[in-house]
């Protein structure tokens, strides 16, 4: 516990990734950089949730007290977890995904419902409040399979959104960490996809080799148990041959990857404090200029990861963008059980 006071210490001294400046974004640039797609952004004031839809004309909406949004949010991830593990007696199982598709519709109907006429059916950028930030939004009825991006502000999305594709000579980065059953056949199948990639796998993959490769890489994939502190969330990590690779770790790239998929349970959560601040593994990477980042907010079972993990690759080889890629890989991985959990346990953050 010294050890990482002092490490925090010293990051706030130096200044770290949450200390760059970024200019805030207007309104007019905003809607000409979202196009088509959709935008609400939810804030809490008042104990009560409200949401702004961001399009030709803004609105503002109230949707509601918080406090029961608050109490199906705490049950959702529980019931998800159940499915992961796939633990219980079939009735059990059959309980919990019942519990999931209730709370799924209701969180569905107060979240989105009263916004439906200024959305649309149309792809959708999320600007979260800190309770919803840890929510998987596929799983809901409106957003199974469409396109939709998470981000900590409307000024982060629209500098991802503005960023210039990949380049062609970049670097592509695969990594299996340990003690991870389908790791290392994941990333063995996704190297068929990409001939000329970096692997890193068994006593190879440790934390300094995995930050030297991904420094300035094109894309980077990472299946790895991950770790979420909620007491200290940039000391969520990735575990990897030689310990974790932390949030502190990262912010010692000198350039940040372009596009990260991070197949690690809990590897997109961020804790739920005062004044929305968003903290954790998706923070560095956005705040240090990644564009898109694929990660979870739940426990994921480790086979059907795999499987998803393996279809989203395929669509984005073919050209599709990062949040179709992940909606239509999502949609086809199935409803039910541990699918169920797998697929919805995937959130886009930053660009679409």
């Amino acid at each position: 516990m010294e050890l990482e006071r002092q490490v925090r210490d010293r990051s706030r001294t130096a200044g770290g990734s949450q200390a760059v400046g970024r200019a805030v974004v207007d309104v007019g640039q905003l809607r000409s950089r979202l196009g088509d797609t959709a935008m609400v952004v939810y804030f809490t004031l008042d104990g009560r949730l409200h949401a702004v839809t961001v399009g030709p004309a803004p609105a503002l909406h109230d949707l509601g007290p918080v406090a029961p949004v608050l109490r199906e949010l705490e049950l959702l991830p529980f019931l998800i977890r159940r499915l992961t593990w796939q633990r219980g007696t079939p009735a059990s199982l059959r309980a919990a995904e019942s519990g999931v598709r209730h709370a799924a519709d209701w969180l569905d109907q107060t979240l989105l419902g009263p916004l439906r006429g200024s959305l649309g059916d149309r792809p959708l950028v999320v600007v979260p409040n800190g309770a919803l930030s840890a929510l998987p939004w596929s799983v809901l009825p409106s957003c199974r399979g469409r396109p939709l991006s998470v981000a900590p502000s409307a000024t982060t999305w629209a500098r991802a959104a503005a960023a210039p594709p990949i380049p062609v000579d970049s670097t592509t980065v695969l990594v299996a960490g340990p003690e991870l059953p389908h790791a290392r056949a994941e990333v063995g199948a996704l190297a068929r996809h990409y001939p000329g990639a970096r692997t890193l796998t068994g006593p190879a993959a440790t934390a300094g080799a995995v930050v030297a490769a991904v420094d300035g890489a094109g894309l980077v994939h990472v299946a790895a148990h991950g770790h979420f502190r909620a007491d200290n969330p940039q000391f969520s990590s990735l575990r990897l041959h030689d310990g974790p690779l932390t949030a502190y770790d990262l912010e010692c790239l000198d350039a940040a990857p372009h596009q990260v998929v991070l197949s690690a349970c809990n590897s997109g959560r961020t804790p739920d404090l005062a004044g929305d601040e968003v903290l954790g593994l998706v923070a560095v990477f956005l705040a240090l200029g990644t564009v898109t980042l694929i990660a979870t907010v739940a426990p994921v079972p480790d086979g059907e990861t795999a499987s998803l993990m393996c279809d989203l690759h395929a669509r984005l080889v073919r050209g599709a963008a990062p949040a179709v890629a992940l909606a239509e890989a999502q949609q086809a991985t199935g409803a039910s059980g541990a699918a169920l959990a797998a697929s919805s346990g995937f959130v886009c953050f930053g660009a679409s």
